[in-house]
């Protein structure tokens, strides 16, 4: 496999982590359970993942791939079903598992990058998924940041 090719996947496939989270901030923002200050956080987070599936949609086109269409959010919730959501500390659970996973998953992909560049810009969304995921920990009382490494699998 060409290196290209190797990239747009690699890229796909962070391109879909993206978008899965964009649709689960829509969902949890969608729940009514959200105080407002947190409404606001969900917002910006939401925002910065828009951003990376901007960046990286961007990359893939200037490698000449095609960027995966986005899925609903029922479509994601059926794949990657939330423990049920009663409360804003449910959502905010989910919300945390699901930024370490983007995080892990970021960070997974930069040594097999075959640019310096696209494996700046997995370093880039890891921090940023980083930071989400140890804000919504704080925001649940706990240990913001609870490892000395991002976990990947």
């Amino acid at each position: 496999m060409s290196d290209a090719k190797r990239d747009i996947e690699l890229l796909n496939g962070s391109l879909g982590g993206e978008y899965f989270g964009i649709a689960a901030y829509d969902a949890a923002l969608g729940t009514g359970l959200l105080e407002d200050g947190v409404v606001d956080v969900a917002k910006q987070f939401q925002g910065d993942h828009k951003q990376h599936a901007q960046r990286i949609r961007e990359a893939i086109v200037g490698l000449g791939g095609e960027p995966i269409a986005t899925k609903t959010w029922e479509a994601y919730a059926s794949e990657y079903p939330p423990s049920p959501l009663k409360n804003q500390e449910d959502v905010l659970r989910y919300a945390a598992s699901l930024e370490e996973s983007g995080a892990s998953a970021s960070v997974a992909s930069v040594a097999k990058f075959s640019s310096p560049e696209l494996s700046l810009l997995a370093a880039s969304i890891a921090g940023v998924e980083a930071m989400h995921w140890s804000a919504l920990l704080g925001a649940l009382g706990e240990n913001p940041v609870p490892v000395s490494f991002i976990p990947v699998s």
